[in-house]
This record gives structure tokens, C-alpha cells and sequence, in this order.
């Protein structure tokens, strides 16, 4: 896997203040809408009204679940959470709440960024009244800012994801296409930017969402938010070592994890590059090594925990079905033949089938 890292990334881990057609399918970026879109061009077209039974589009989802935290994180913690985050949505200022522990879950800075982003920093469990914040299974939410603007906030915030999703996926996307295109999303996107104001009181990953620009710790959790809400198993991770402090994403794609790396494949950091790096999408955890960030001691955002090592979480990306070769860029998508179209480093064109029970890179060239 070769190396094409952005001189200067160092990991800021501080989340607080931081149907029967033949169609062909390519991820271009559209001004209007801010975002990539599918461009279908078919032999045989079905009719709008056919296509639009069979389509319906995106809505929010504000009660997000990973399996892979809830290896560690108990039922009842999700449950109050939710019930937290339907009270943030009307402003309410209490919600129903399991124990003690879980209200500490709930409130925690990482869990908001990670599973609720536009309530990180807005939200306090500390009272400022007098009441106390737990009592008989009810939790009180002290805004750390004027109720009605947060939920204007939040409905902002909503309509912001709920854009992206529709003018990037479809509904009938496999999840390995709403990895695919939602990798390429933000990196045509999303710019690199580690000279960002830490002291602003926003929770960072928040503010990549709104100003699309950050460092790698804020786009391994964007792009594991975005998934979450299609209902693929994602979150950010990172590693400390001596010459490599980084963050990227932990995806589950047909029961199987990898590593995704959004950061290593910004457009922008690659002038003159037509096409968007693939090296970095799905790798195993021989390709994340062998790239230099070390998987033997991660750390995940999301966990209160931090350190994987501290849980009972254990990830493994041991399958290289996906593994690209070095400086491989995306062409084009051919959804229906589920057939995945990119250039090797040579200029050559190639094709990676992907929708079958084994899917395979083919060792000929593309006519």
C-alpha cells in the first residue's frame, strides 16, 4: 500500500473544542446541491414512474446504532439516549432515563459527537438551577445555549444530512455502494484544514459538517455519522504511535470489518489528480500496517473508554477482497452489473466485480 500521506497530520483527539436496465453510473460533484449524485446513462430505460415506486428518499434518523459499540455499551444506556435525543428535537427538558451510569453515558461530550453531533457542547448534564440533574429515572438536559435556537439547530442540522444522503445514495444502494459513495463524497468534498480555531466552543466534528473542512479525527467520525444513518456499522478510530498519530474509520460491510480512510483521499490534497484515490477505501489491517498506523493498540471516539484495549471490542480486518492496488482512482459504477470501474496506476482501466459471493478484481485490463 503506498504512502501518500498529508504532511502534517497529527491527530486531534480532543472531540469537545475542536430494475432490467443496463446503466452506468458515475460520481461527479454538483454545485446545486453541494454533493455527488448518480449520472445514469441506460441502453433500456425504465420510466420515471417506475423508477420512483421503487426509490423513496432519505430521512433522519436520530436514533443511530452501532453493533460494534454496543459490544460494550448496555441496552438500556441506547434506550435512554434516544429518549434523550427525541426530547433535544422539541426542546423538552427531561427524558426518561435507566440509571445513574447511563444519564453519565448520555451526556458524555464523545457520545453526543459521535451519535448526536449537533448537541456536543450544547448540552450539559451539571445544573445550573439547583435541581439535580438524575433522580427516580428522569434526566434533566441543561442547554448551554437558548432552547429555541438549538432546535432550530438540530432541524438545520437534519436537513443538512438528510441533503447529503439523497443527493449522494439512492435506497436500493448495497451497503458496500453507500460506502463507496459516501467515501467518494467527502473526499470531492471536504477539504483539510489543521489550522481550525479549537477555541470557539463547537464541537468539531459538528463544525466539519457545516464548514466541510477539518483533520483526520473529525472526517473518520463524519463519515462513520453518514453511514450510521444508512444503517452500515461505522466509527471512528485511531492510533497512537511515535511517527504516526492518526484517525480514520472501522466499517462493517457484509459482516466483515475494514479499515476506510477519507482523509488519505481528499481531492484537494492531490492537485493535478483527475481521479479519487481508492488505496484507502476498505482496507485490511495488513494495508492499514504496512500504511504505517499500527492497528495493535486503537482507539475509538465513541467508546468512554477511548482506548479498545480498556473494552471488550475486538476488531478485525483480516479480508483484502477489497484491497486496491497502489494509486488506483474511481471512474465509474455500473450499478446494475455491480461492476466497479477504476484506473491502476498506469492509466489502465480496470474493473472490480463487487456484487456477487466473491467479488473480484479482473486481472485483464477493461475493454
Amino acid at each position: 500500500m503506498g504512502n501518500k500521506k498529508i504532511i502534517g497530520i497529527l491527530l486531534a483527539f480532543a472531540i469537545v473544542l475542536s430494475g432490467c436496465n443496463t446503466k452506468e453510473t458515475t460520481i461527479e460533484t454538483t454545485e446545486e446541491n453541494d454533493g455527488i449524485k448518480a449520472v445514469e446513462t441506460t441502453e433500456t430505460s425504465a420510466t420515471a414512474a417506475e423508477t420512483s415506486a421503487e426509490l423513496v428518499p432519505f430521512e433522519f434518523n436520530p436514533h443511530v446504532y452501532s453493533p460494534t459499540l454496543a459490544q460494550e455499551i448496555p441496552q438500556d444506556y441506547w434506550d435512554s439516549f434516544y429518549n434523550m435525543c427525541d426530547a433535544l428535537r422539541v426542546g423538552g427538558q427531561t427524558f426518561e432515563c435507566s440509571s445513574q451510569d447511563a444519564y453519565d453515558f448520555c451526556m458524555l461530550a464523545s457520545t453526543t459527537a459521535n451519535l448526536f453531533p449537533a448537541a456536543c457542547l450544547k448540552i450539559s448534564g451539571e445544573s445550573n438551577d439547583g435541581s439535580v440533574p438524575f433522580e427516580n429515572g428522569t434526566g434533566r438536559i441543561y442547554y448551554q445555549m437558548p432552547v429555541e435556537e438549538f432546535v432550530k439547530r438540530q432541524a438545520d442540522f437534519e436537513s443538512l444530512i438528510t441533503g447529503i444522503l439523497n443527493s449522494t445514495l439512492e435506497s436500493d444502494d448495497t451497503d458496500f455502494e453507500k460506502a463507496l459513495k459516501l467515501y467518494l463524497y467527502i473526499a470531492d468534498n471536504y477539504d483539510y484544514d489543521y489550522d481550525e480555531d479549537h477555541t470557539t466552543g463547537e464541537c468539531a466534528f459538528y463544525r466539519t459538517f457545516m464548514e466541510k473542512k477539518g483533520i483526520c479525527v473529525d472526517f473518520g467520525s463524519v463519515y462513520g455519522y453518514l453511514l450510521l444513518q444508512v444503517g452500515v456499522d461505522a466509527l471512528d478510530i485511531g492510533c497512537f504511535e511515535p511517527d504516526m498519530c492518526h484517525a480514520w474509520t472501522y466499517v462493517v460491510i457484509d459482516g466483515k470489518g475494514y479499515h476506510c480512510d477519507t482523509t488519505w483521499a481528499l481531492h484537494s490534497c492531490y492537485p493535478g489528480v483527475e481521479g479519487i484515490y481508492l488505496d484507502y477505501f476498505m482496507m485490511s489491517d495488513e494495508d492499514r500496517n504496512q500504511d504505517g498506523c499500527l492497528v495493535r493498540e486503537l482507539t475509538m471516539q465513541a467508546l468512554p473508554q477511548f482506548n479498545l484495549c480498556n473494552s471488550s471490542i475486538k476488531l478485525v480486518c483480516d479480508d483484502e477482497t477489497y484491497s486496491f492496488t497502489d494509486w488506483s482512482t474511481f471512474v465509474s459504477l455500473d450499478e446494475v452489473n455491480k461492476v466497479l470501474i477504476y484506473k491502476d496506476m498506469d492509466g489502465h482501466i480496470r474493473q472490480m466485480h463487487y456484487g456477487n459471493d466473491d467479488p473480484a478484481f479482473d486481472t485483464e485490463r477493461a475493454v
